[in-house]
């Protein structure tokens, strides 16, 4: 597809905004950690790190509402943009909270700021990847943030089940990447571009003419769901998820929780979504079919856990399949740009995505505040917590009660959002919503079972008092947001989430020519 490259505009750097400070708080970070004095390390990094997400999350008003593209379409400031970035700092800036205490105390007292370094680096992946244009930016993003989370993953380098776990990571990593890589070049190959809207012209084209079903196609197609659902850990690319998510330190646990995998859905959503989207009857029931198996998959393993920390990770898989199902709910009669204004499937995965990144990071945020007393992560060492630290053993509750999906938490927003979209888009969405509900029965057992055990079995002393200010405020934040944010900001949140479609409209803004 040949274009007119004469009349472009210059880069606008305002559109790249939130991720221009995130790269700054990275040079920063390195620099205050080359030549600050030691002493001074832990609340000068720790403060530049939290106002640095913070500003960057402010920083998304100036984007808000433009709706354009930039750096020649490789850059897009667009709805999808704006969330998904917003759940993406607000992850990084939840971390850092877990993190602060943790990092500087336990496991061997790890370099603080090299953590920090490599957390704004795998943020700025991900946020690349939310606003990319292009199957070489989504590439970059995705490797960016990968690269960064599989040194953190070993960053408790004296632990053998941490070199393991990122052994794993990094070893099954690099095969998706390969794989996903492949997908994108026959992508190139068949259309002749890796800009996102060209593919999707270029495939409504082919439609037209009758050619969509061709073998090759089909075979990037599947080579690039193969190494997407490796990224976001969906069955059955889910091996590195368990011994990844135990080994790695706790703070490094709930970030790659959330954000790997909300860069991996942004991809997902960039490439099935805006690019392949005259193709979506060919990915829609592949997606419903993984969508099914993941969230099966997880609960049913999850219940056979007793370390806490395997346990949520199972929950991930599970949770992976959930925000999968609004994958598989999206549903446009053209198939192209432009159509699908009112599909809610899409801003259902958004919602998920921002409400997840609250209620699981303030899961493995309790473990790690249970780890700064001596506890480790198995259900024994939460028994009896009600007992000795009864709002700890209450935000524990919350967080558990959230990811359940029991009303009035957040969790249950999402999930009740994810249903109604799969409801609405036919037969197999309302299979998939039916087994959302009855998976998140059997979840119940797993769920409940942390908290019997902190509120009826008898208490264990905790060996040792420690004063972790910053992480508790971080878990109070984020079990008022879990318990009351479906409540009271569930409506305007998902306001934003449904202006995820002008995505699909920039193409008719920007006169791409053929």
């Amino acid at each position: 597809m040949l274009v007119d490259l004469s009349n472009l505009p210059s880069p606008d750097w305002l559109l790249a905004l939130p991720q221009l400070i995130v790269l700054g708080l990275a040079i920063v970070l390195l620099l205050a950690d080359a030549f600050v004095p030691a002493r001074n390390h832990y609340t000068l990094l720790t403060t530049l790190s939290i106002v640095g997400y913070a500003a960057a999350m402010a920083s998304l008003w100036f984007v808000d509402g433009k709706n354009a593209t930039t750096f020649w379409w490789l850059f897009r400031a667009d709805g999808l943009s704006v969330f998904l970035c917003l759940a993406i700092l607000l992850a990084a800036l939840l971390t850092i909270f877990v993190s602060a205490s943790y990092v500087d105390r336990l496991e061997g007292r790890m370099p603080i700021g090299e953590y920090y370094v490599l957390l704004a680096l795998s943020t700025l992946g991900a946020l690349l990847v939310a606003a990319a244009g292009d199957l070489v930016v989504i590439f970059i993003g995705i490797e960016l943030s990968s690269l960064a989370v599989y040194v953190l993953t070993a960053f408790a380098k004296r632990r053998a089940t941490a070199v393991e776990g990122a052994m794993k990571y990094f070893l099954l990593g690099i095969f998706a990447s390969a794989i996903l890589v492949y997908g994108m070049a026959w992508i190139y190959g068949q259309t002749g571009s890796t800009n996102l809207d060209f593919i999707a012209q270029a495939l409504a084209s082919a439609d037209a003419g009758g050619s969509l079903t061709e073998p090759s196609l089909l075979l990037a197609l599947l080579l690039l769901v193969v190494g997407l659902g490796f990224k976001m850990a969906a069955v059955p690319f889910h091996f590195w998820t368990p011994d990844a998510y135990d080994g790695a330190p706790t703070p490094v646990t709930a970030f790659m929780s959330v954000v790997p995998k909300a860069a991996a859905f942004a991809a997902t959503i960039r490439i099935l979504v805006q690019a392949l989207g005259p193709m979506q009857g060919e990915w829609l029931n592949l997606i419903a079919v993984l969508a099914l198996l993941t969230m099966a998959l997880g609960n049913i393993v999850a219940i056979s856990q007793r370390n806490v920390k395997r346990m949520l990770a199972y929950s991930s898989i599970a949770h992976t399949g959930y925000i999968m199902v609004g994958l598989a709910a999206y549903r446009t009669e053209t198939g192209f740009i432009g159509a699908g204004s009112g599909d809610q499937g899409v801003a259902a995965v958004l919602y998920y995505l921002f409400a997840y990144a609250v209620m699981n990071v303030g899961a493995f945020g309790l473990v790690a505040w249970l780890q700064h007393r001596g506890r480790g992560m198995t259900l024994d060492d939460f028994s009896g917590l009600a007992s000795s630290q009864p709002l700890a053993a209450a935000a524990m509750t919350v967080f558990m009660l959230s990811l359940m999906g029991i009303p009035p938490t957040i969790g249950f927003y999402a999930k009740y959002r994810v249903i109604v979209a799969a409801i609405d888009s036919g037969t197999v969405g309302l299979a998939l919503s039916i087994g959302i509900v009855v998976l998140s029965a059997v979840s119940a057992f797993y769920y409940l079972r942390v908290v019997a055990v902190m509120y009826f079995n008898e208490p264990i002393h905790l060996p040792r008092k420690t004063s972790t200010p910053l992480l508790n405020v971080g878990l109070a934040a984020m079990a008022i947001g879990s318990l009351l944010g479906g409540v009271f900001f569930a409506g305007d949140v998902f306001a934003l989430a449904e202006r995820w479609y002008r995505a699909l409209t920039v193409l008719a803004q920007v006169g791409i020519g053929g």
